[in-house]
């Protein structure tokens, strides 16, 4: 930069110095053309002054064969009456330009080339009257050279400017181009300081206004700068230390599956390093099924749960949405390991399994001995009554020991093994109907079914999914109420729709309905006999036979189940 500089002001300077110069050469010789010609308009007035009569031509003779002045003499008719160069032709010379200038009462200097004395001469004529008032026209000439003589003598005087003028030219070209050199450098050297965290602000001086206004201002921004860079840190700081101390691993990655930011959790579960922040996500996630699986739902909001070594995980997976950001980040992944959960679910699971085995013994015995007793003649009305209330209540503990163990069978995958056949889900919507004649004639309940359709599934499964759905339907409804079943066959799959007109849900219970043992009115499912296990039942069902689960509901209105199976 400071050779660029330098060759530009010196260039520029040089420009301007040999500009002068020949201005100044033009100048000059324009002056020294002007000096001679006027000095020959003077001597030739002056000539013409000393002229009276014909003999007083000879004053000129001391000219004579002079090689640098010629002096004559003509009549108006343009004809020789003296001629200072012997050797000089008399022609008549009325065609010159000087002589038609002094006729016309014009005269001035006239330039041409000279056969006579073979070269450029510079003439003058002038016309003036003799005592017996004879016109006569005098003529001067000299040479072209003396004016060359007058500009030569000051051209060394000239080259000696220039040469001064081109070592003041370097002088100051080099002094400016140290000057900027200087400050530029230490304006890189303040940057490089800003970028290296150690901010050293410029020296100002205000000898220079205008660069102080400059240089300070420069300041104040890097000052700036400085400033929020250091929170900028403090704040990448605080970021990476609570990502560092989380429990799950967080990964992003860009738009190319390459890897942005992960942190220490990360870099421990996948055995990584900080060499993979750049590359492929396949160099952190060595177990290509799980990366396929990431990359295959990359773009998207997606969650799944894997095996990876001897450990199970949950990944979430996060389309970046924020255009500030998406250019470097596409997604985040956020990976959790769940194994000490699994443990925990599967032995709160067999723990569930084990209890309800070991209750239905005795429970079928309580239920048989009140039976028995309830039966056997001689038995006053307080012993009936409290024997009924605990026959009803073993019933009611049968049935939830037997919820228990179909749920605690679906979830670990127990249940046995059936054949897959034709279900039809009218018929068995049907069937559960009729099964519940006495209870919907109780309460009044008009009951119907609309459509038809088969899956292929396991039936003693969808037998228990919609004796749940529809037994729920007729127990939480209201007197004179309605159950309507839809079955309908779409492109995309079978669905099957309970609609009921009961009691309804709250909304903020609708999350937790598929949660086991829960219920939105204890005190109203314990006097319906209801185990709070039946939509947790449906929740399992619907995950082993690949179909989707929803509830919607308003309270005093109604509920609206819907199941939709997969083709």
């Amino acid at each position: 930069m400071k050779k660029k500089i330098f060759y530009k002001v010196f260039a520029a300077t040089l420009a301007c110095v040999l500009l002068m110069f020949v201005f100044g050469i033009v100048a000059v010789n324009m002056n020294t053309n002007n000096i001679v010609n006027q000095r020959l308009r003077e001597e030739t007035e002056l000539a013409a002054t000393l002229i009276n009569e014909q003999s007083d031509f000879a004053v000129f003779n001391k000219y004579s064969d002079n090689l640098e002045l010629r002096i004559t003499i003509f009549d108006m008719g343009g004809n020789v009456l003296y001629e200072s160069d012997t050797k000089a032709p008399l022609e008549n010379h009325a065609d010159r330009e000087e002589i038609k200038n002094a006729l016309e009462g014009k005269p001035d200097t006239v330039e041409r080339y000279s056969e006579t004395f073979k070269c450029e001469m510079t003439y003058y004529a002038t016309k003036t009257a003799l005592s017996d008032g004879t016109q006569v026209i005098l003529r001067l000439a000299v040479r072209s050279s003396q004016v060359t003589l007058y500009f030569t003598a000051i051209i060394p005087l000239f080259i000696v400017v220039l040469a001064v003028s081109l070592v003041l030219s370097f002088v100051l070209s080099t002094f400016i181009s140290n000057s900027v050199s200087t400050k530029v450098t230490k304006i890189g050297e303040s940057l490089k300081s800003l970028n290296e965290g150690q901010y050293a602000p410029i020296k100002t001086d205000m000898s220079e206004p205008e660069l102080f206004g400059v240089l300070t201002q420069i300041n104040e921004l890097n000052g700036n700068i400085h400033s929020h860079i250091r929170v900028a840190d403090g704040e990448r700081v605080k970021l990476n230390a609570v990502l560092d101390n989380v429990s799950q691993s967080i990964i992003a990655l860009d738009r190319w599956k390459r890897i942005v930011f992960a942190n220490k959790r990360a870099f421990e579960m996948f055995h990584g390093t900080h060499h993979d922040i750049g590359r492929d996500l396949v160099f952190m996630i060595e177990k290509l099924p799980v990366y396929e699986q990431i990359i295959e739902h990359i773009g998207e909001d997606f969650a799944f749960t894997c095996a990876y070594d001897d450990k199970h995980l949950s990944v979430v997976i996060t389309k970046v949405t924020n255009e500030v950001i998406s250019d470097g980040i596409s997604a985040i992944i956020i990976v959790t390991d769940i194994t000490k959960e699994k443990l925990i679910e599967k032995q709160k699971s067999d723990f569930f399994a084990n209890a309800s085995h070991e209750l239905k013994t005795p429970i079928t015995v309580m239920q048989g001995f009140a039976e028995v007793l309830m039966n056997k003649e001689g038995m006053d009305d307080t012993s009936k009554k409290q024997l009924g209330r605990i026959y009803k209540e073993s019933q009611r503990l049968g049935s939830l020991i037997s919820d228990m163990l179909m749920l605690s069978k679906i979830e670990s995958g127990d249940a046995p093994v059936r054949a897959l056949s034709e279900v039809s889900l009218d018929t068995v919507a049907g069937e559960i109907i009729k099964d519940l004649s006495e209870e919907i004639k109780k309460k009044n309940i008009r009951a119907s079914i609309e459509g038809t359709a088969k899956i292929t599934a396991d039936q003693g499964m969808i037998y228990e999914l919609v004796e749940n759905i529809v037994s729920n339907a007729v127990k939480y409804n209201k007197d004179g109420g309605s159950v309507m079943v839809f079955v309908t066959e779409t492109d995309t799959g079978v669905c099957l729709k309970v609609e009921d007109t009961g009691i309804g849900i709250e909304k903020e219970h609708l999350p937790r309905l598929c949660e086991r043992f829960y219920r939105v009115d204890k005190s109203h499912s314990k006097r319906i006999g209801g185990t709070g296990l039946g939509l947790a039942i449906v929740k399992h069902i619907c995950a082993v036979s690949d179909a989707e689960l929803s509830i919607e509901s308003e309270f005093g209105v109604g509920t609206t189940v819907t199941v939709v199976f997969g083709k």
